[in-house]
């Protein structure tokens, strides 16, 4: 129900090109959002809630339970029986999913626009009538828990990942996997999860957005009669823990015989979009010079110049609160070891802190940033999901059409002043994939 890394860096990319779109937005009494992109080139809508409430909001010791509630959201509620939510969709003609992040928790159909009216009822339904039995309840934490074991436990990379995120995160919630430590699924009771519904699952923590063939007028009048009626909840304001200054670099190495193939991967800590703007949209275009998979000054060194890599590539995810990270990940090539592979990447890094990034590098790489997502005006499915993230973390309906011009403005010396503190060893985890014989 997540997306991959693939899939992450376009998102991150497609904001710049939601400058052609003209979002409306509206809020109801009881302060639900509602934001309409208006898209009438197929008559078919893109029908989106998202709750502000993800992996980083749950209670100490119960990792697990904002993803727990996402699968037990198509359970069943006092109209409708277990699975019977996508059946409709279905047979309506829809397709349907959802997702869990460290931020929020999100819930999408795709279907006709004469549908809105049914996707609307069924969505307002579920937000507080779900209806869980202990027997239900049982079998799906342990779908949850096979889940965790195929895309993680036995997934060495996923695995590595995991680890080094716990250990990058010294004190904020981010720390904590989004499905969740083994054991804490385990303990997990229906109580539990029952009280973060209804806590977090409320008109006044909730965005609607839709992109497709239809108007605001037509969504809010739609939104009034199914969602109006639904009070808001209590809702405390997000006070997570912050990270300290971090004085040490940490090195996480996995022994795995899952895998054959030797991995490098160092996470940074650098800051959200929210935590420094400027830093933010600079670390954006930065990355894209640096860590391309395909044009990257990465790729060009370790896999084209040294030949000492498969491939060679850099992310950066901008969203959250607080501090996230900045990945480096290398596949060496047979033969070569991860230790050469640090000690390359170590001078390579001291040697670019130094390097001028020319202007027409900058400029030709800000024109491509633009230019390989303009497709994106065209999908239903990436204005609703765009504007749907950014939204539940901390952006304006500004800062996402704003995009292309704060991108034009990053400049040289934008890129130079963020070098010296991105690639800082002290806010840093280098984590080694090592295969072993069976």
């Amino acid at each position: 129900m997540r997306f991959l890394l693939t899939l992450l860096l376009i998102i991150l990319l497609s904001k710049i090109s939601f400058a052609g779109f003209k979002p409306k937005h509206h809020i109801l009494d009881n302060g639900l959002e509602i934001v309409v992109i208006e898209n009438n080139k197929v008559p078919a809508i893109a029908h989106s809630i998202w709750y502000k409430v993800g992996s980083a909001d749950e209670p100490n010791g119960k990792s697990g339970i904002a993803h727990f509630l996402e699968h037990l959201l198509f359970k069943g509620t006092e109209k409708l029986k277990p699975g019977e939510f996508s059946q409709i969709i279905a047979k309506n003609g829809g397709k349907e999913n959802a997702f869990t992040s460290k931020n929020y928790t999100g819930y999408f159909q795709l279907i006709h626009k004469s549908k809105l009216d049914l996707v609307m009822s069924l969505e307002a339904d579920r937000m507080k009538n779900i209806k869980l039995i202990e027997k239900e309840f049982e079998s799906e934490k342990t779908v949850v828990l096979e889940e965790r074991y195929s895309r993680v436990d036995n997934n060495p990379s996923a695995l590595l990942s995991e680890q080094i995120n716990a250990s990058l995160f010294m004190n904020h919630p981010y720390r904590k996997p989004i499905i969740g430590w083994e054991h804490e699924i385990k303990n997990l009771k229906l109580e539990d999860v029952m009280s973060f519904y209804k806590k977090f699952y409320a008109p006044n923590n909730a965005i609607i957005v839709i992109s497709g063939d239809v108007t605001l007028d037509q969504v809010v009048k739609i939104a009034k009669k199914h969602f109006g009626p639904i009070g808001p909840s209590k809702i405390d304001e997000r006070l997570w823990t912050e990270e300290p200054t971090q004085h040490a670099p940490r090195v996480v190495i996995l022994k795995s015989e899952n895998t054959a193939i030797p991995v490098f991967k160092r996470h940074y800590l650098v800051p959200t979009y929210t935590k420094s703007k400027k830093e933010s949209i600079a670390l954006q275009v930065f990355t894209e010079i640096f860590g391309n998979p395909s044009t990257g000054m990465l790729f060009e060194e370790f896999v084209k110049n040294k030949k000492i890599a498969t491939s060679a590539a850099a992310y950066y995810y901008p969203d959250g609160f607080g501090d996230t990270n900045l990945t480096i990940s290398i596949v060496p090539k047979k033969g070569v070891t991860l230790n050469k592979i640090e000690t390359e990447l170590n001078v390579y890094l001291n040697e670019i802190k130094k390097k001028i990034i020319s202007k027409e590098e900058l400029k030709s790489t800000k024109k491509r940033f633009v230019n390989e997502t303009i497709f994106a005006q065209d999908s239903l499915y990436m204005g609703m999901r765009i504007f749907g993230s950014s939204l539940s973390t901390g952006y304006s309906l500004k800062d996402i059409t704003n995009w292309p011009s704060d991108i034009e403005k990053v400049s040289l010396d934008d890129i130079q002043n963020i070098l010296s503190k991105t690639f800082n060893m002290n806010k840093s985890v280098t984590g080694l994939l090592l295969p072993i014989d069976k």
